[in-house]
Order: structure tokens, then C-alpha cells, then sequence
């Protein structure tokens, strides 16, 4: 059963009681770089108030101004964060998968409450926990707390060059950034596309990215049926990519 019939049969905010029983068995190890990193002392603290989910494409899981409810560790989904602007258009202005965490910025905050909406770009599985036990934890480990500060900063680096790649960089640079930035933090080679979806993460028209993505797919940088688009000459679509790749591309966590 794929993720799409999972969440026919559960809806987009249930999650799957086969599912959770499967990898309750897992061991320690999960798929989210910043568990991973975990000392063992640490895993041990924060992993009995995790719990495994499915998160579906196009499922939002914050609107803004929302009270942050959960924090989610993806391992396969991917989650875009968005800025809505003036005219009603939405731009991403960061992406975390398997390498962070959703949510954990707010609760560095005043108030736990999102600034701006996210929603999944791939479907796949992550690990949630409540946040209100997350708190918690964080003021009761001062090591917890200090670790995960290092996160905070990268994800703050992260929208700082994407204001800066928005506003300076072309739309060719910005699709290949991206693309390069999704399959980093999913691992398929095939990713869950369409050009609509991506010409409003990228806050453009959809007849430019129609027009790229062509031009990528005639230089065999790229192929795509409907739904999908698979890189299939990564080395030139890193070439072809903005520098902001480098700056924000893929980092893995240390404590």
C-alpha cells in the first residue's frame, strides 16, 4: 500500500495504526539526522514521546499564526515552510527534511506560535512528538537545549539566503537549487512534482517553470512524465544550479 492509498483510507490527518505498529519494533536508529546525532543519554530522553506518522503531500501542517502543536522529525517527507505574500502568492522561504526538524525555532521563541504556514512537498514518514512535552524537556536539559540551538541557527541561515536567492537569482537557478535541495533531504530519485506545485513554491507562473523544465529535459538534465521528475545528470544540474546550493544545500547535524 502506498502512501496515496494510506491516506485515502485514513484521511490527510489520521495516521495509520499498521503503520505504527510496524516500526514500533524498530530500534533506536531512526531516519532523522538530528535523533541520529543524539547522544545515547538524549535519545533516551526524547524517545518515548515519539511517535511515527505519515505525512501526505500538500497536507498543511501549520497555517500561520497557529499554535504549534506537534514538532515533527521527518525521515522520507520533506516540509516546506511559506511566506504569503501581498497579492495572495506563497514563497518558500525554507525546506527541512531528514536533516532537521518542523517546529523547533518556535519553541525558542516567546510564544509557540508559526510565523508562517508549511506544508509537505513529498509525502513520506517522520517522527512527532507533543510540544508541549518537547518544552519541557528543553527546560529541564540545559544540553538538549544548547544542541539544538546549533539547528536554530542554520535554519535562520537558510531563510536569510533564500530571501537573497529570490530576489537575485533566476528562476532556472532557483529550480535546479531546488530540486537539488528536495532529493538531498528525501533520497528518492524520483520526486512527486508537478508544475503547478512548483511554480508556486517558487512564487512564479506556471508557463516559465513549463518552459525550464523543458529546456532541462531536451539537455537531459532532467526527465519528468506526469507527477514526476526524476535528475537524471545531477553533477550538471548542480552546475546549472544558483550558489546558494552550497551556502544552505544539505547539513547534517553534530552534538
Amino acid at each position: 500500500m502506498d502512501f496515496r492509498e494510506v491516506s485515502q483510507s485514513i484521511g490527510s490527518n489520521d495516521y495509520s495504526e499498521s503503520y505504527s505498529g510496524i516500526t514500533s519494533e524498530r530500534t533506536s536508529m531512526t531516519g532523522n539526522s538530528i535523533l541520529n546525532a543524539m547522544p545515547l543519554e538524549m535519545s533516551r530522553l526524547l524517545k518515548p514521546s515519539l511517535k511515527p506518522v505519515l505525512l501526505t503531500k500538500e497536507q498543511f501542517l501549520y497555517q500561520e499564526e497557529d499554535r504549534l502543536d506537534y514538532i515533527y522529525f521527518p525521515e522520507t517527507a520533506v516540509v516546506s515552510e511559506f511566506k504569503i505574500l501581498e497579492d495572495g502568492r506563497m514563497v518558500e522561504i525554507s525546506v527541512t527534511g531528514k536533516e532537521g526538524a518542523v517546529g523547533i525555532s518556535s519553541m525558542f521563541s516567546d510564544s509557540h506560535f508559526m510565523a508562517n504556514c508549511t506544508q509537505v512537498s513529498q509525502a513520506g514518514t517522520a517522527q512527532r512528538m507533543d510540544a508541549e512535552t518537547f518544552d519541557k524537556i528543553l527546560r529541564s536539559n540545559e544540553k538538549v537545549r544548547t544542541s539544538l540551538s546549533h539547528f536554530v541557527d542554520l535554519y535562520i541561515r537558510q531563510i536569510s539566503q533564500k530571501a537573497i536567492c529570490n530576489m537575485y537569482h533566476s528562476v532556472r537557478e532557483r529550480l535546479c537549487t531546488w530540486l537539488l535541495m528536495l532529493q538531498d533531504r528525501c533520497g528518492r530519485q524520483i520526486l512527486n512534482l508537478t508544475h503547478e506545485q512548483i511554480a508556486r513554491t517558487l512564487g512564479v507562473y506556471r508557463p516559465s517553470i513549463t518552459c525550464i523544465a523543458q529546456e532541462l529535459r531536451e539537455g537531459k538534465l532532467i526527465s519528468y512524465s506526469r507527477g514526476g521528475i526524476t535528475i537524471r545528470d545531477r553533477r550538471r544540474v548542480e552546475q546549472s544550479a544558483c550558489s546558494c546550493y552550497l551556502e544552505i544545500g544539505f547539513a547534517t547535524p553534530t552534538f
